[in-house]
């Protein structure tokens, strides 16, 4: 059994995520992290490894290889071909894409398919694939006015699981919490500052302790931990994930206008051209969603 590896951020604040989850979660236990998955991940991590020996083991988990295909060919990335095996997908959209694949489907497959006070599954997951369209599409253009080093491919999965720990808490303290999303939904602003007024923790910060629980990369956990305050040190967000956090569920794709004039102010181009390129990442989503729910 590999030994659990303390994120650097919290060895810096000193934090038992274990305990902190346990706290918040009240009872409520978190589905298990595919071990084969972890796997998959750790090889395509190897220089050694070849697309052959990360599709074998992506196939040992038969539900999460066809979301993995379905996915893989869906608008949200784009493939030149059909894609029609895991071999196929690993040659054709990379590596890197691939273990964003991997995170995207098993965290949402593994999420609650219940809906909750202030939860709706369909509503919540196709503002994440919003999300991770968006931070993926504005990219290279925010790239080029604020330096990071972030890849592409880490940009879109810290957009898509940024809000990864609302549907555990509204399955958990269904009552409390959902009071606040409910809150939020009808009134807008900031989810995190109306749980800090309530709680003595964030969705954000709550997600960082399920990334360490479930042993996903600690880049991810970083980029979600910052996603609404950039400026903390403690955390590394890539600018465009924090850029697509202004983006709430819908109705009425709320959010959409702030982030367009964020756009403009941050990248220095003109409004249309700041609504094309929103558009395009919009137009994506959609499709992505409709494979998650």
């Amino acid at each position: 059994m590999r030994r659990m590896i303390i994120f650097s951020f919290f060895k810096k604040r000193k934090v038992n995520p274990k305990e902190k989850l346990r706290e918040v979660l009240k009872g409520y236990r978190l589905p298990s992290f595919p071990a084969v998955i972890t796997e998959a991940m750790e090889k395509i991590r190897d220089p050694n490894s070849s697309a052959s020996d990360i599709a074998r083991i992506i196939a040992l988990d038969p539900g999460i290889s066809v979301r993995v295909l379905s996915m893989a060919n869906s608008a949200a990335f784009s493939p030149t071909k059909q894609v029609e095996n895991l071999n196929q997908a690993v040659a054709l959209i990379g590596l890197a894409q691939m273990e964003t694949l991997l995170l995207s489907a098993v965290v949402s497959v593994a999420a609650p398919r219940k809906a909750a006070n202030g939860y709706v599954p369909p509503r919540f997951w196709l503002a994440a694939a919003r999300r991770g369209i968006l931070a993926r599409t504005l990219g290279p253009a925010v790239r080029r006015v604020l330096s990071y080093s972030a890849q592409e491919s880490e940009v879109f999965t810290a957009g898509f699981l940024q809000d990864m720990a609302i549907p555990f808490l509204a399955q958990a303290m269904p009552e409390d919490y959902g009071k606040i999303l409910d809150r939020w939904h009808a009134e807008g602003g900031r989810l995190d500052i109306l749980e800090r007024e309530a709680f003595d923790w964030d969705h954000a910060e709550v997600a960082t302790w399920i990334c360490h629980h479930w042993r996903l990369p600690e880049n991810i956990a970083s980029a979600i931990g910052g996603h609404h305050d950039p400026q903390n040190k403690l955390y590394s967000c890539p600018p465009p994930v924090a850029l697509v956090s202004l983006l709430r569920e819908e109705p009425e794709l709320a959010g959409l206008e702030d982030l367009q004039d964020l756009v403009v102010v941050k990248l220095g181009i003109s409004q249309d051209m700041a609504i094309d390129l929103v558009k395009s990442g919009l137009d994506k989503a959609s499709d992505l969603a409709r494979l998650i729910v």
